[in-house]
């Protein structure tokens, strides 16, 4: 299938996943086609999921729905002119496509609530600060502990602190005021931005993360 984007569009796709693919290199993403957009779903560090979408002109044809490497997606669109062909993508299987056979639900989300992420941005240093202090002296076991404690600590809206750094992370939001919304759909949240989402499924135990790796 071919797709059309625009030059804003491209080039706000290709930034977001580059930003995936430098956390984690080895990162598959999830291509869905709609009649009107192409989407793009990655399970990114921390047990969470990334979603972008944007608005695209799409050939004739069935829909695409392919699991793919994130470094293919951004080498083919990064030599692009905006015209991709989704079919020259390889498609991976096995293990490492099984965290992207599950999508966050589409309906069923609470009345989001709302900010501005200037607001919301003093929060993830505020944890980054925090670690810093406290894990002074403390051994590999000690800092796992002390991250799964401050990643893990409900922040804004309910949503834990790793959302609210991975979408300041992935560039999704920033220190200006840019209005975002955070939403709770059974055991899953939401932190909705202009340039896409990030999710958390509470029923997922979170890894022992590094903070310390990851700041």
């Amino acid at each position: 299938m071919q797709v059309t984007l625009g030059p804003t569009e491209l080039r706000s796709i290709i930034s977001i996943l580059e930003k995936q693919v430098e956390w984690n290199p080895n990162i598959a993403v999830r291509v869905v086609t709609s009649p009107n957009a192409v989407a793009f779903y990655s399970a990114i560090p921390l047990n969470l999921r990334a979603f972008i979408a944007m608005p695209a002109k799409m050939s004739p044809g069935q829909p695409c729905d392919v699991i793919v490497s994130g470094r293919d997606v951004v080498a083919l669109l990064s030599n692009s002119q905006g015209v991709i062909e989704l079919d020259s993508l390889d498609q991976l299987v096995g293990a490492e496509t099984a965290s992207l056979s599950e999508l966050p639900p589409s309906q069923g989300w609470q009345i989001p609530m709302h900010a501005m992420a200037s607001d919301i941005i003093p929060v993830v240093n505020e944890a980054i600060d925090e670690f810093d202090r406290r894990s002074v002296g403390l051994g590999e076991r000690g800092k796992a502990d002390l991250a799964e404690e401050i990643w893990n600590r409900p922040a804004w809206g309910g949503l834990p602190v790793k959302i609210l750094y991975a979408a300041q992370r992935l560039m999704l939001i920033w220190d200006e005021p840019v209005k975002i919304s955070a939403a709770t759909c059974g055991p899953w949240k939401r932190l909705s931005t202009p340039r896409g989402q990030v999710f958390a499924d509470s029923t997922v135990p979170s890894p022992r993360s590094r903070m310390h790796l990851v700041n």
